[in-house]
Formats: structure tokens, sequence, C-alpha cells
């Protein structure tokens, strides 16, 4: 994940006609890597999806380009957290020289009510980049260009 998308700010509806901004792949990146160790043997987080030098010297057989697109919303007038979250998460794969090998797009929800996030506002979000994860994860094992 490149530095300047892993900082990329987004800003999203909250209640109440509020908004709230995080930082999706900073927020993303530690569950995104284990997610991709359950697929393959060996990951490793390259600076740019074109370092030649360490694709070489870590013997990276495919170069996982990841996309995220985010929305929130509560209906509550009173709560600005958002309840409702949704994370579409596409992975964009590549062989070594950069070649397009397949493409996968999963999205996932998440939900929370004021009584489960007093204590954690992003609990809707996490839970939607919980269920995007496992069903990435799901779909990578499924694919057989994967397998070869």
């Amino acid at each position: 994940m490149a530095e300047d998308v892993r900082i990329k700010e987004v800003i999203t509806p909250g209640g109440g006609g509020d908004k709230v901004s995080y930082q999706p792949y900073r927020d993303i990146e530690t569950a995104f890597y284990k997610m991709l160790t359950n697929v393959f043997g060996n990951v490793t987080k390259l600076k740019t999806p074109k370092d030649a030098d360490a694709i070489s010297k870590n013997n990276i057989a495919y170069v996982i380009t990841p996309q995220l697109l985010t929305d929130s919303s509560s209906p509550s007038p009173f709560t600005w957290p958002p309840t409702k979250f949704s994370v579409d998460l596409t992975c964009n794969i590549a062989d070594a020289a950069g070649n397009p090998v397949i493409s996968k797009n999963v999205s996932g929800t998440g939900a929370a009510e004021f009584s489960e996030f007093k204590a954690d506002f992003s609990l809707s979000a996490k839970r939607a980049s919980q269920d995007a994860l496992l069903k990435m994860q799901q779909a990578l094992l499924d694919a057989p260009e994967l397998r070869k």
C-alpha cells in the first residue's frame, strides 16, 4: 500500500447531519495484511506496486493492490457516530511483471446501536471492515487463478 493511499482521508455522513472523517486504508492495513497471510504462504508489504527491487528480492509472485470505497449513515438525529457502515473492497492482483491476473470485489456491512458503541464510536466501521475482509479472504481462497 503506497503511503499516499495509506494516509488518504475520507469524509462520510454520520448522524444528526454530522460528518465523520477517517483514513480507511490506514485503519484496515493490519487486518488486510493478516487476511492475506491466511491466504498466501508469504506476504510482503511493498512501498509501491512497482517496487521491482523488493518484488525480485522477496520472490513475489503476486502484487495485490486494494481499493476501498466506504459509506456511513445514521438515522438518529442525536448520535453523531454512524450506526450503519459499508465497505466495498476490491483487490486488483497482478503477477510480478505487472500483468493483470484477477480482480475481486466484495462488500461488507456493519451496524452498531448507541448502547453498543458508547465506548467505541467506530464499531459499525470495524464490523463492516471485518465482514469485507472475511468475504475477500474466501474469494481469494476460491480463485483458481491464484492456485497455479
